[in-house]
């Protein structure tokens, strides 16, 4: 084991580990603990960097008999999660990786804001907008446009009419028993108020209803990104490249079936 087969396995293990906490993470967001939305999007952005560079450059030695890429070719893709993973999924094709990225509408915009969040056009929203930036007159707060443009699509496409329906009653009762005795003061992730029991109850239920669907769809992508480093590791170990570990250890634990995905809530590459 040499300095450089040292660096991979740490790097792996920390970008696997970042997308494992991210998904454990984003499964406790709700508009009354919003800052599980930060935290999220700050280990997955990290863990999709750090993973998709880490792709790049082991590709990159496989095709060119052992030498690994010069520092700017890494530095040049800068925070773009979108450029990363097209070019991860470059690479998969190349070597007939059977997963490929995901595509649907949804995971697009998953990525799109994850890379929003990476590059820092959304990072620091609330800070730019308490000190004045102008750039966020144009900018859309991310946990926003997270709610929009991923959980309610999620919501009105894959929960049924029957637990919509539920979800529905279930505000209703307890608007019924609570609501001349309850005061109810909070934001949705939007930013608009909540002060009645029912809408807060309503809201709940529709987060924690899309949930196993959300998680779903993000680890969707990590499958795709375990399954490349698979191949990686496969083809390093056929060609004696005795710097690159055996890649698919790291990622194991995210090679499950959606329904799998749907059920577990708490991710770690340690505890499997």
């Amino acid at each position: 084991m040499n300095n450089i087969w040292r660096a991979i396995d740490r790097e792996a293990s920390s970008a696997a580990e970042h997308l494992a906490i991210g998904v454990t993470i984003l499964g406790k967001a709700n508009y009354a603990e919003i800052a599980y939305y930060g935290q999220a999007f700050f280990a997955l952005s990290t863990g999709f960097e750090r993973a998709s560079k880490l792709i790049i450059a082991i590709d990159y030695s496989l095709v060119n008999g052992g030498e690994f890429p010069p520092n700017k070719i890494i530095r040049s893709y800068k925070h773009d999660l979108s450029a990363l993973l097209i070019k991860a999924d470059e690479i998969a094709g190349r070597h007939h990786v059977k997963r490929r990225l995901p595509d649907s509408v949804i995971h697009k915009n998953i990525i799109t804001l994850l890379t929003q969040f990476a590059d820092n056009i959304t990072r620091y929203y609330n800070l730019d907008l308490i000190t004045g930036d102008p750039k966020t007159i144009e900018q859309v707060d991310p946990i926003a446009a997270w709610f929009d443009q991923v959980i309610l699509p999620i919501f009105n496409m894959h929960v049924t009419d029957k637990r919509k329906t539920k979800i529905q009653e279930n505000a209703n009762l307890i608007a019924d028993h609570l609501e001349k005795y309850s005061i109810v003061f909070h934001h949705n992730e939007k930013g608009d108020e909540i002060r009645k029991v029912k809408d807060a109850s309503f809201h709940t239920g529709v987060t924690d209803a899309s949930k196993p669907y959300l998680r779903t769809y993000v680890m969707q992508i990590v499958r795709f990104i375990g399954a490349i480093f698979s191949k990686l590791g496969l083809l390093a170990y056929q060609s004696g490249n005795v710097s690159i570990p055996h890649l698919s250890d790291y990622f194991a634990i995210f090679n499950n079936d959606d329904r799998y995905f749907r059920k577990r809530k708490t991710w770690s590459i340690y505890k499997p």
